[in-house]
């Protein structure tokens, strides 16, 4: 319902940010599907970045089409709070950092994971910068 106000309701935009991570948190699997990692992985090694965009493009094509819908929404929205970053200082590095192991659902117990977080960050940044590319 697009006529309700969080903001007159009192609620903070960390409450919504956190209620918003605590849901995807609870889903059974990851927005980012993890049959897709590997191959957003691989991509983020190509080293033109024409042709790195395009095959994040087609990766983000394979999603579920109501993944695909959610993480469109999604990313489409932290593009545009990334925009207004001069007033909430939340640039499009500092939103992926916040959102990527949600979108993402890492196993942080796994050690080789741990070596590739940095590479998924960076996934999700360009996403947010991207958005109006990919979707």
């Amino acid at each position: 319902d697009h006529n309700i106000s969080l903001e007159s309701m009192g609620v903070t935009v960390n409450a919504v940010a956190g209620a918003l991570k605590a849901f995807f948190a609870d889903l059974p699997d990851p927005l980012i599907p993890y049959s897709l990692h590997q191959e957003l992985l691989e991509t983020s090694k190509i080293m033109d970045k024409t042709e790195r965009l395009h095959e994040l493009k087609e990766i983000v094509k394979k999603f579920h089409p109501v993944n695909y819908d959610v993480f469109k929404y999604v990313i489409t929205h932290l593009n545009r709070v990334s925009q207004q970053y001069k007033t909430n200082f939340m640039t499009a590095d500092n939103l992926s950092i916040c959102f990527w192991p949600t979108l993402m659902r890492p196993d942080f117990e796994n050690r080789e994971f741990l070596s590739t977080t940095k590479i998924h960050q960076s996934i999700i940044e360009t996403f947010i910068q991207q958005c109006q590319f990919f979707f």
